[in-house]
């Protein structure tokens, strides 16, 4: 397989939301075609849509299965910090009907979660489409790539401070943080109240809410300081223990997600491989 550059012409997604967007390719599938009907990606908090990592992404998948839709999906940063439940899902809304607008027989769905945006995106879609739908999202396989995460008050600082203004206006963003941050400690270490990252972490776990039967690649970094690799062992160990079909990729040297372009060429091998062998 000969992986595109980063470089390539980015996607034209329509807008189906405020959060939601989708791509739709140019050709259909022939019909003994097993590649992804709809590939799910869902970003991690407050990436740009001219992220070269994101577009990476975008054309990689093109170049795997061009002929496969893409739904993208955004997590913005106030999701994290201010955003309510019913705030956040609102714009999801959408979602149900994008899903089961793809034009398949046989809809085979490949789930891609970056870092704990895409977890927690990925954890309201599916409980939007189960009280939508009264059942499950059918989905072939999910990646998680550095994720989920349960952050200490030192990685939640790490993810929280990477977008924050530079001069005079630094210092207000950054107090308003260690504020949350302050606040998620004493209610999670003080009074054991679990974070919204706490029961994001369970939900992916939870058949009622996620579809068991599909397979799963975890990809961690021992150098990732933002999402802790033994966080991601832990779920896939947790998976596993329950029947899961889990494969890893492990990095030792890359920073929080940053496989996908620093380690390019074993990471989408790793990708395709996977999905060759999840159907």
């Amino acid at each position: 397989m000969v992986f595109p550059a980063p470089e390539q012409a980015n996607l034209e997604f329509q807008r189906l939301s405020k959060t939601v967007f989708l791509y739709t390719p140019p050709t259909t599938p022939p019909a003994n075609s097993t590649d992804p009907t709809t590939i799910l990606i869902c970003q991690w908090m407050g990436i740009s849509p001219k992220s070269r990592s994101l577009n990476t992404a975008y054309n990689q998948y093109r170049s795997l299965y061009p002929n496969s839709r893409i739904l993208s999906v955004r997590s913005i940063p106030e999701y994290f910090s201010t955003a309510t439940a019913s705030t956040r899902r609102a714009p999801l809304k959408q979602i149900i009907s994008a899903i089961d607008s793809d034009p398949a027989p046989e809809k085979r769905i490949l789930v891609h979660l970056f870092s704990n945006g895409g977890s927690l995106s990925f954890s309201d879609i599916s409980e939007i489409y189960k009280q939508g739908t009264g059942h499950v999202l059918s989905v072939t396989a999910i990646i998680f790539d550095s994720c989920p995460g349960r952050p200490t008050p030192t990685e939640g600082w790490a993810a929280m401070s990477v977008g924050l203004p530079k001069g005079i206006l630094w210092y207000p963003a950054a107090i308003s943080i260690f504020l949350i941050l302050g606040v998620i400690a004493i209610g999670r270490y003080g009074l054991g109240i679990p974070t919204f990252l706490d029961r994001v972490f369970s939900k992916l776990n939870d058949w009622e809410l996620v579809d068991r039967r599909a397979k799963r690649l975890y990809v961690w970094s021992d150098a990732d300081k933002i999402v802790a690799a033994r966080e991601c062992r832990e779920h896939a160990r947790l998976a596993k223990l329950e029947g899961v079909k889990v494969e890893t990729l492990e990095e030792t040297e890359t920073a929080h997600m940053t496989a996908l372009v620093k380690d390019g060429k074993r990471y989408w091998s790793t990708i395709e491989k996977f999905w060759k062998g999840s159907k």
